[in-house]
């Protein structure tokens, strides 16, 4: 009887392990590693705000072309020499911190996320630059011609904007993602020309031919708040702290066309943090 006993007990101990073994695991009684979080979903509306730090070129070469032509304008030297197409100045290196925020939304189909967004930056991006140059040569006309061009220009652009078209991957709590779109800033320019000529009669067929003197003649074109207008491009990953609150870092580069004949390319780094609702 003992041992009969026994055996029914061990059959029901093995009955109820086997049982036990065929049972799902329940969801969460496996521990979370301390500090890994919780699955992310991108999907919907955030606003956030960043810190950076942009640095680029300024390209001043043809920044005092028209002025030079508008002085120049009718005359045999500008008609033939193109003195307002001479480069004067040259580029020039500018950099600064800034601080700013953006606001957008991402539309999430499994892991891919498309979205749109506005970034706004304010800093202090200033140069300036100032050169001349003199030639001497013959005209059509038979004048010997000396001219000196002299040019300064200046900008310091204050704000910068985007709009952009992201896309991105979702990897959990981290999403890379890259950008395009169009960017327009505001900048204070300023810009001057300056030229002097002698034009001396080389003919020698008609000695009531005068020689000729211009300037020194200046031409001045200072714009507070102008606008320019280009393309932006970039890559960055945003990466989740909290269920609704994510960290951010991005590189962004933005070239406009013609900001008041001046071309300004910019490069800027941003890190900052956001909060998605």
């Amino acid at each position: 009887m003992r041992i009969a006993g026994l055996c029914g007990l061990f059959l029901v101990a093995f009955g109820t392990a086997a049982s036990a073994a065929d049972m799902p695991v329940l969801r969460g009684s496996q521990g979370m590693t301390f500090g890994e979080p919780v699955y992310f979903r991108w999907q919907g509306t955030y606003v956030g705000g960043h810190a950076s730090y942009s640095s680029g070129t300024s390209d001043f070469s043809e920044g005092t072309g028209d002025l030079i032509a508008y002085m120049l304008n009718g005359t045999t030297i500008e008609s033939e020499a193109r003195v307002s197409k001479w480069t004067t100045l040259p580029r020039a290196g500018l950099s600064s911190a800034g601080w700013g925020g953006f606001v957008g939304y991402n539309a999430q189909w499994d892991d891919a996320v498309l979205g749109i967004e506005l970034n706004y930056t304010r800093f202090n991006l200033y140069n300036s630059a100032s050169d001349a140059v003199g030639r001497s040569f013959q005209t059509s006309d038979d004048y010997f011609y000396n001219i000196g061009v002299a040019s300064t220009a200046s900008v310091k652009m204050t704000d910068l904007a985007s709009l952009r078209l992201r896309g991105g991957w979702a990897a959990s709590w981290f999403m890379p993602y890259g950008f395009v779109g169009v960017a327009v800033g505001r900048a204070d320019v300023t810009r001057s020309a300056t030229v002097e000529l002698t034009a001396t009669d080389v003919s020698g067929s008609s000695p009531t031919r005068p020689n000729l003197a211009y300037g020194p003649v200046t031409k001045t074109d200072d714009r507070s708040g102008a606008y320019g207008f280009g393309f932006s491009a970039g890559l960055g990953i945003d990466v989740a702290l909290m269920a609704n609150l994510f960290f951010r870092a991005e590189y962004e580069y933005v070239r406009f066309g013609d900001f008041n004949n001046l071309t300004i390319n910019v490069s800027t780094a941003r890190g900052g943090l956001g909060l998605k609702f």
